[in-house]
């Protein structure tokens, strides 16, 4: 589950950031501060004690749930 989250972590990253420099449409700079939360939430060396009860496999399926979202997002008129 850990190789899981940091796949997530650094794919997240990096589109967060790669939105934020491009920039192509509306709503990226939106878009690329949710990529970048999910990035924070999946990645497993921030959240390896659970500080706030929150384990690790409810966290990074919220991430997964995030960025199997994007494309209903994007879609938007």
């Amino acid at each position: 589950m850990a190789l899981i989250g940091w796949i997530i972590s650094i794919g997240a990253l990096l589109g967060g950031l790669a939105l934020r420099q491009d920039a192509p449409f509306p709503h990226a700079d939106q878009i690329a501060d949710g990529l970048l939360l999910a990035a924070f939430l999946a990645c497993p060396s921030f959240w390896a004690e659970a500080p706030f009860g929150i384990g690790r496999k409810p966290r990074i399926m919220a991430c997964l749930a995030m960025l199997l979202a994007l494309p209903s997002i994007l879609m938007r008129p």
